[in-house]
């Protein structure tokens, strides 16, 4: 076996940089493909609130437009998973 040369500071200082690169591009990508699953469900979800949207009666829209008037005076608050579900109780 060649025993591996003692390379100069500046070689390891290079090797530790592009290695140190490398990590946070690997990194970058995965949180933009997190990132991109998230806005593409995101939108989805917007597309299916807007199919609602659409079938509402004047009635239902006047009651949807207090309700957001009133969710913009609200405080933000995280999102519970019931809030998130799918599913419809009409």
């Amino acid at each position: 076996m060649a025993a591996t040369p003692v390379r100069s500071r500046k070689v390891r200082r290079i090797l530790r940089l592009e290695a140190r690169a490398r990590h946070l591009l690997t990194r970058y990508e995965r949180a933009l493909d997190k990132a991109t699953r998230a806005k593409g469900q995101a939108h989805a979800l917007l597309d299916a609130a807007n199919r609602f949207e659409l079938a509402l009666t004047g009635t239902q829209l006047g009651e949807l437009r207090r309700a957001r008037a009133e969710a913009t005076r609200e405080p933000a608050r995280p999102a519970r998973p019931e809030d998130l579900s799918t599913t419809t109780v009409d």
